[in-house]
């Protein structure tokens, strides 16, 4: 098991060099518009794309084989049992997980065609949607396929909103898990926000879904200055 854990490292590590070489390269010989010089490289880094694809998959398969062998291992041993579900459980709570379940998805997009980052901001009605969502009742909520935790950061770039440092192009696709009667009573009675987007130049499409699939978050922030306190006696 080592061994696969050890190899899942070297392979992520190794696309991970691959790509900060290629940024890199592009801002040493100064080509900011775009870091390729010719089709050949244009076709390199297509061809990198699908490597990376596939090495992806093949982290993904690993990963699966490693969950068998710690199924095994658990088949006969409660206490380790109990120490999975732990681990399980904070890895969900922490955002490390894959989640799905029923819930509600809202999509927000320009009326007009324009573009509404600075709006959305400005208003803080995405900040606010999600604060909202979580009063209801949202256990898991996700923009755009980026899972929000505890650290998550909602913000303005430029012409562009950022969630979790990733910039996300609009129509922005709120996703959130929870009790769908919870979050129909919720848009029937429970806010005036949608009126006040409309306002704005802001259409929202309302679905509710009995499979909701939202990722485990991609980015971690390390932390760098925060340890545990032992307790002192």
């Amino acid at each position: 098991m080592k061994k696969i854990k050890k190899l899942i490292s070297i392979i992520f590590f190794a696309v991970f060099g691959i790509l900060v070489g290629i940024q890199l390269n592009a801002a040493i010989n100064g080509h900011y518009d775009s870091p390729y010089k010719s089709g050949i490289e244009v076709q390199e880094v297509v061809e990198l794309k699908q490597s990376t694809k596939g090495m992806k998959e093949e982290i993904a398969t690993l990963k699966e084989k490693i969950n068998e062998l710690e199924a095994e291992k658990l088949a006969d041993n409660i206490p380790l049992q109990n120490l999975k579900e732990n681990v399980d459980k904070y890895k969900f709570i922490a955002g490390y997980s894959d989640v799905s379940g029923p819930g509600i998805i809202i999509t927000m997009d320009s009326i007009s065609g324009e573009n509404i980052a600075g709006t959305i901001e400005g208003r803080r009605h995405l900040i606010n949607l999600v604060n909202e969502l979580k009063v209801f009742g949202a256990e898991v909520i996700s923009i755009n396929g980026n899972r929000l935790v505890a650290r998550s950061e909602i913000t303005l770039a430029g012409n562009h909103i950022n969630v979790n440092g990733e910039p996300i192009p609009p129509p922005y696709v709120v996703k959130a898990i929870g009790d769908i009667d919870t979050f129909e009573r919720y848009i029937e009675h429970g806010t005036i926000l949608f009126e006040l987007m409309a306002s704005d130049g802001i259409d929202s499409s309302i679905d509710f879904a009995e499979d909701i699939k939202i990722p485990a978050l991609e980015k971690e922030k390390p932390l760098e200055f925060s340890s545990v306190k032992k307790n002192l006696k």
